[in-house]
């Protein structure tokens, strides 16, 4: 049994992660409602002051707080329903490349329209011998839950590279087994297996997609490989207080990876920035025949 003292550290462990939760959410919150709120009221002050270009100026900046906004509730209900199990995946035959396509085009247009750093965005897809293929492999999933990890994956890659640079999409079939689906993202196997992407485990091999997202950013310390999935963890680097965010976007990629009974892991590269890999279950030919024939 716990002693008193243990269980008092424990309580105070948790009300100061608490304290830096509620102090992380109302930040956040602040934030956008201090722009609106400051861009609206000037506008109703100074209208007849303020130039046609600078009264369009502000309701664009009004606008881009709100969404802000509007994502941060979003991404509170949508890991409120996570975690409540409230939020159904309805996977099909999706083509992976295609969904990575338009993540990236997306992506591009983002920076290209509001960060002075510059970035450049790549697909690649292999074959399982690591060779350059033009086969654009189908996977089993929910084209827009895939969509959300995508673009998650892509934010965190963006957020955590000031100066800009290359950003990939690297897709690739692996040989997995159904017992290491089960596995946590955090359980981390050698990092030579990995980078094989050979992930064997007790229990009969399967046919799986990764889907490896890379960037030549700050990279993720070691102490922080095994925590970056979880709520609200956000890791410590001289952007923490600039890059907005709840520090939700990892851990809802994780739940929705797992709802498909796939598996999401993180390393730091050794030439610098990090690679997030996400493995998808290959949908089978008689699957796909299915869905032709409907």
């Amino acid at each position: 049994m716990q002693s008193q003292e243990e269980e008092s550290d424990g309580q105070t462990a948790t009300e100061a992660m608490n304290a830096e939760v509620l102090a992380t959410v109302g930040h956040e919150l602040r934030s956008p409602l201090t722009s609106i709120k400051g861009y609206t009221a000037t506008l109703l002050r100074q209208e007849r002051r303020l130039s046609r270009q600078e009264r369009q100026e502000f309701l664009l900046a009004i606008r881009e707080a709100s969404e802000r906004l509007e994502a941060i509730v979003e991404r509170f209900l949508e890991m409120s329903q996570l975690e409540t199990g409230n939020l159904n995946a309805r996977p099909i035959p999706v083509d992976a490349a295609r969904v990575a396509q338009e993540a990236l085009l997306n992506a591009q247009q983002r920076t290209n329209e509001s960060l002075p750093a510059h970035f450049t965005f790549h697909l690649r897809l292999k074959d399982e011998h690591g060779a350059l293929t033009s086969q654009e492999p189908l996977i089993l999933a929910d084209p827009r839950l895939l969509r959300e990890v995508l673009d998650n994956l892509l934010d965190n890659a963006i957020n955590y590279s000031p100066d800009g640079g290359r950003i990939d999409i690297v897709i690739y079939p692996v040989q997995s087994s159904s017992a290491g689906r089960q596995y946590a993202a955090q359980e981390m196997v050698s990092r030579e297996e990995r980078r094989e992407g050979q992930m064997q485990t007790e229990g009969e091999a399967e046919q799986m997609l990764d889907i490896c997202v890379c960037d030549h950013g700050l990279g993720i310390p070691d102490e922080h490989l095994e925590r970056i999935f979880e709520r609200f963890h956000r890791v410590d680097t001289g952007l923490t207080r600039t890059v907005n965010g709840l520090g939700l976007g990892l851990t809802i990629c994780k739940r929705i990876v797992e709802m498909h009974g796939g598996r999401i892991w993180a390393e730091s590269c050794s030439a610098g920035g990090s690679a997030f890999h996400v493995l998808f279950p290959l949908a089978e030919k008689s699957e796909v025949s299915d869905v032709h024939e409907i």
